[in-house]
């Protein structure tokens, strides 16, 4: 029998005690809209109606009461057991961590990696994703995503923007001329990042001396959701790709010389900021939370 239901206790239990969608989600720090959809999600996982709500009423129903007394029961019991394990010292355990694909395998396997030789006690498993995942229905403990708006639920850590530089293979660049202003960049081809939530088509430079800003659209015909793909093109020839620097790590030293930093003296804003995001809870266990301060620290020296 499937128990992924329980995901929704702390949600419904705060809804019978307040009485009202508004107060449980200023409660629980999220929206209305929010709070309702996971009723919803609630009651359909068990087919029962356990509360009746209109514009004006909110009613707990009998199966919705007792629903209430035997889930309060079961999370004091949870709560307890919880609070045992996260006071014990031990750092042994499962963590499940969720990422952006082309961040993550880029750069976040490396990482891990080396978090998993300090503690081998500790079993790690990485899902790389470009579609942002429920982390709570997923057993995700944490998530590291590019994105502005960090969904609701979960604590977030903000770390730097990624900032990128347009680079191009020599060849290209001795087949189309050298670049010497963004505006330029508009008559190139171009081979762009897009996935389901980003369409990275839109930069902005800055000129280190004068301040100067520019806003640049580019167009290109090859786009992809994945950064090594984007550097294979580009050492193809194919066009110039807005990089990261780390997205450049794994190339050998011939194919780093093969390619020119274009714009040198003009830098972008960053992107989308990259965030470390886990479900709130009262305990974080220790090995999560070492995790969370082992990525903290090597992300933030990585941009």
């Amino acid at each position: 029998m499937e128990i992924n239901w329980l995901s929704y206790l702390p949600l419904y239990i705060h809804l019978c005690e307040e009485r009202s969608i508004a107060a449980t989600a200023k409660r629980l720090d999220c929206s209305t809209a929010h709070v309702s959809r996971q009723l919803v999600k609630l009651e359909t996982r068990v087919n029962k109606q356990l509360i009746h709500r209109t514009t004006r009423q909110f009613v707990v129903t009998a199966d919705g009461q007792e629903f209430y007394r035997n889930a309060k029961a079961l999370m004091d019991h949870a709560e307890e057991i919880e609070s045992k394990i996260c006071d014990s010292e031990s750092t042994r355990g499962k963590i499940k961590i969720s990422a952006s694909a082309s961040f993550g395998a880029s750069r976040l396997s490396a990482i891990v990696a080396e978090f998993s030789k300090q503690h081998p006690q500790i079993e790690l498993e990485i899902l790389f994703t470009e579609q942002p995942i429920d982390l709570i229905e997923a057993g995700v403990d944490l998530a590291v995503y590019l994105t502005d708006t960090p969904a609701e639920g979960y604590v977030g850590h903000k770390l730097k923007p990624i900032v990128c530089a347009p680079y191009a293979h020599e060849n290209y660049i001795k087949a189309h001329g050298n670049i010497h202003h963004p505006r330029e960049l508009t008559t190139y081809n171009h081979i762009i990042y897009k996935s389901e939530i980003l369409n990275l088509d839109n930069w902005q430079f800055v000129h280190a001396k004068t301040n100067e800003i520019y806003d640049a659209k580019l167009t290109g015909n090859f786009k992809t959701n994945m950064l090594p793909s984007m550097v294979e093109a580009m050492l193809a020839e194919s066009g110039i790709a807005m990089l990261a620097d780390f997205a450049l790590d794994k190339l050998t030293e011939n194919e780093r010389s093969s390619i020119i930093r274009l714009l040198p003296e003009w830098a972008t804003t960053g992107m989308l900021p990259l965030y470390i995001l886990y479900p709130k809870r009262k305990h974080l266990p220790k090995r999560t939370s070492l995790l969370i301060e082992h990525l903290k620290d090597r992300l933030s020296k990585e941009q």
